[in-house]
């Protein structure tokens, strides 16, 4: 199950791919209204966002947020990752430090790291200007 920061992100970057929200930037209050995001937590979230390079940040009278590239270009996958490494995981044997003492001779990680591999490249072909 994906954590409340992962859908707030996934909320966010789907809010700033909308055609309507493209051209000008968007304000962080009416971002928090419209998704329905609590302010703190999502000024924690841009943090992730702006240092990741996905969100630009406007400031001055006109300010706000706007999207860095194309919608097109940025995958449910990458936001999921980017919010929670190991939100994804089936299991943790999985993960990319190999944390399994098993692995080796594990009848079921074979399985498990094939059906990690479906999930992965599933939510990778979803990006952001198909879900707006």
């Amino acid at each position: 199950m994906i954590k409340r920061e992962a859908d707030y992100c996934i909320r966010t970057i789907l809010h700033l791919s909308r055609p309507e929200h493209r051209k000008h930037p968007v304000p962080v209050g009416e971002l928090a209204t419209q998704m329905a995001i609590p302010s703190p937590f999502l000024r924690k979230i841009l943090a992730k966002l702006i240092d990741s390079g996905l969100v630009i940040s406007h400031r001055g009278r006109n300010g706000g947020l706007t999207l860095n590239g194309e919608p097109a270009q940025i995958s449910l996958l990458k936001i999921l990752q980017l919010a929670d490494d190991k939100g994804l995981l089936l299991n943790q044997c999985l993960g990319h430090n190999g944390s399994c003492t098993r692995k080796g001779s594990c009848t079921v990680h074979g399985a498990m790291q094939k059906l990690q591999s479906v999930m992965e490249e599933h939510l990778e072909s979803i990006t952001f200007d198909q879900l707006t």
